[in-house]
């Protein structure tokens, strides 16, 4: 169903399943359509701080949280202490989503503020602090901001092009008007991204296109939160795909050039770059990998069956993302004798990072 939704799958299946989809899409769009003019004519909450909202037209996979936590840290590098509101997919009412624990982690000296009441927590907040960043609030219209920051994954822009639930959109491409910024991500995974800048300047002539990609990815110890070791890029590597019970399944691996088997699994919106980040790491390696649905919340069951899994085929190292490593702590004892890894790859700006410095400190210099 998400190949069909990101547009990667066009047979006439697929087009049958947009069809049977389409009166849903319609009624999303109208309820788009009402939910932002209930707020034209409301109004918005200004906050006494400045609003750095960052966020997305399409469901996940864009790069959200590595790119709050590069905005924040050029706001500790200028002296100013921002606080990160998050609304976060919680598992459990009091309990943190794991894009907030990942931020937490990254941030250690920034407050991030959880809870679907961003407003509240503004209220609420008697941190000393200068600046507030709205995660994922591109749609959060309750909240004015002063500077709009939209990102798009460049690899796989707007999917199959259509609303939700046929397709990934959030809201239509005329969305991409109300953006101060918008940054691509990922565009080391694209091609050629020049139809892409002509469709979003057609849409928003005026606005300021930023270009980027992760930094050569890096293993860390889940546990012990040690750099593991960092490894050369390799060409790409042959994929073959099956699947092992709930969980997609896939075989990556370079004919006759194995030292060696690696286990992977994620919880994320597209696995895809996970994948991406797996071939620059573990060069000449096989690569087997568990997809799971996007935050997933992880039991004992599932571990069990990954661990059950890798003591099957003789694997004694599992690789994660980030974002499932925070999740995982509490089955340190069940992962007792592999070597469980996550890979690290900071949001990296390539093009533009003056001027979006600049804009970024322009809003705080009032």
């Amino acid at each position: 169903m998400l190949s069909i939704m990101q547009g990667q799958r066009r047979d006439i299946i697929a087009c049958l399943v947009i069809a049977l989809l389409m009166p849903l899409t319609l009624l999303y769009a109208l309820g788009v359509f009402c939910h932002r003019l209930f707020y034209r004519f409301k109004g918005v909450y200004k906050a006494p701080l400045p609003v750095i909202s960052i966020g997305n037209i399409t469901v996940g996979g864009t790069g959200k949280t590595p790119l709050v936590v590069w905005v924040a840290q050029v706001l500790k590098d200028k002296g100013l202490k921002s606080v990160v509101l998050t609304r976060g997919h919680m598992p459990q009412e009091g309990q943190l989503s794991d894009e907030a624990l990942m931020m937490t982690e990254q941030l250690p000296d920034v407050p991030v503020l959880s809870g679907a009441d961003r407003i509240k927590n503004i209220k609420n907040n008697s941190l000393s602090s200068n600046v507030y960043i709205l995660d994922d609030g591109f749609q959060h219209w309750k909240i004015q901001r002063d500077l709009n920051i939209l990102l798009i994954n460049a690899a796989n822009p707007f999917g199959n092009g259509h609303l939700l639930p046929a397709g990934i959109l959030r809201e239509g491409l005329g969305a991409l008007k109300r953006a101060d910024v918008i940054v691509l991500t990922k565009t080391d995974q694209a091609g050629d991204i020049k139809a892409l800048y002509n469709k979003i300047h057609q849409i928003n002539p005026s606005v300021l296109v930023i270009e980027s990609c992760y930094q050569q990815p890096q293993i860390v110890d889940v546990f012990s939160r040690e750099l593991v070791k960092k490894l050369p890029l390799t060409p790409s590597l042959k994929k073959e795909g099956g699947f092992i019970g709930k969980s997609s399944f896939s075989k990556i691996g370079r004919k006759g050039i194995s030292y060696g088997t690696v286990l992977a699994f994620c919880a994320i919106a597209d696995p895809a770059s996970f994948e991406f980040q797996l071939r620059k790491v573990f060069i000449a390696h096989d690569i087997q990998i568990f997809n799971f649905m996007d935050h997933h919340v992880y039991t004992k069951e599932d571990v069990l069956k990954i661990t059950e899994s890798a003591r099957d085929n003789n694997i004694a190292t599992l690789v994660t993302t980030h974002k499932d490593a925070v999740k995982l702590y509490q089955f340190k004892d069940i992962f007792k004798g592999f070597r469980l890894v996550y890979i690290s790859a900071p949001i990296e700006i390539t093009k533009g990072s003056h001027e979006f410095v600049q804009k970024i400190n322009s809003i705080c210099s009032y």
